[in-house]
């Protein structure tokens, strides 16, 4: 619902233009003579719209419709701001059901294993993974949840009503999508093995600390404290290039989707315009307006998911490193 009524905020945008400019004459022409009948469809939204547009128009004059349409957009950003609201209040409660649920299955699980398991495995390695990997976890619904549902329903549903208003424009729009898309995949792809590479340097620069604390006396002892300071030194060094790798590679991807729905959209000014030039668009000048207003508002979203994507793969790694213990099975039965 935030997203459709996010939409109509953009579409009131036509009859505002018109009746500013005095071109009214589209909607009242369009207009039906009684209400149409209820159903699911983008010809009744625009059906019942025209209706009340042209009895305002006769009733009020172009005063009063101006008033009315104002008012409706009001009340559109209203809606779309509320159920944005609820829909995050929804999105903080599944985050927090899903991260307690695998932190206390981890935990549980740790406590299940048997004694020789410890033996195997460094303590700053399981220390990270119950709480920095859980930590990525919880980053990665919050970014999967985005990407799977919010995003990709509002770029559906702009690409629904672009079509409907043009479906010329919006085929000549869909040109690069697929080369984005080639090249985001590859971003996804190379982050995911850089993550991997720092969430173990992690775990292994954590078993670092939590030895030297843990036998400070032997380090004291034997002057290792050279041989302890540059083990930690490459442990933080490799990760500190890691991290910085993936920053990297990270943004790099949000930036190349904005450039790219930029070229797209500065294309659409070119070819639409010189469509409406010639008199050859199936749009008015304001309906091409609002045409390139709703394509600029698919950029946000689609930065977005793309770095909703780049995000996830962190959490990816650190996901199967969490499950890679609780699926262990022990070896006591």
């Amino acid at each position: 619902l935030s997203i459709f009524f996010g939409i109509a905020n953009f579409t009131l945008v036509i009859p505002l233009l018109n009746v500013l400019f005095g071109t009214t004459d589209t909607h009242t022409a369009v207009a039906p003579a009684v209400l149409p009948a209820f159903s699911f469809s983008i010809d009744y939204i625009k059906g019942t719209f025209n209706f009340y547009f042209a009895q305002m128009l006769a009733e009020h004059g172009k005063q009063g419709t101006l008033a009315f349409v104002c008012g409706l957009i009001i009340v559109s950003v209203f809606l779309s701001n509320v159920f944005r609201y609820l829909g995050g209040r929804l999105l903080a409660r599944v985050r927090a059901r899903v991260v307690r649920n695998v932190r206390g299955s981890l935990f549980g699980r740790i406590t299940e294993l048997e004694l020789g398991y410890f033996s195997n495995e460094r303590k700053g390695d399981l220390i990270s993974r119950l709480t920095n990997d859980v930590q990525e976890v919880e980053i990665s619904v919050v970014n999967t949840l985005t990407a799977v549902f919010k995003e990709p329903l509002n770029i559906v549903g702009i690409f629904v009503l672009l079509f409907s208003m043009s479906a010329r424009l919006t085929l000549f729009s869909l040109v690069l999508l697929p080369i984005s898309g080639g090249i985001i995949a590859s971003v996804s792809k190379r982050l995911r093995r850089h993550a991997t590479i720092s969430q173990t340097t992690l775990g292994a620069m954590l078993s670092v600390i939590e030895e030297t604390l843990g036998g400070m006396r032997v380090v004291k002892a034997f002057n290792a404290r050279p041989y302890v300071v540059e083990k930690f030194e490459y442990q933080n060094d490799l990760y500190a290039r890691t991290t910085q790798t993936i920053d990297n590679t990270r943004d790099l991807a949000s930036p190349f989707s904005e450039f790219a729905g930029v070229t797209v959209v500065a294309g659409l000014l070119y070819y639409g315009g010189s469509l409406v030039l010639g008199g050859q668009a199936e749009l008015s000048a304001s309906a091409f307006i609002t045409y390139i207003i709703l394509f600029s508002q698919i950029l946000t979203p689609a930065k977005n998911l793309s770095g909703a994507f780049s995000n996830i793969q962190r959490g990816l790694v650190a996901g199967g490193r969490v499950l890679g213990i609780i699926d262990t099975k022990s070896t006591i039965q």
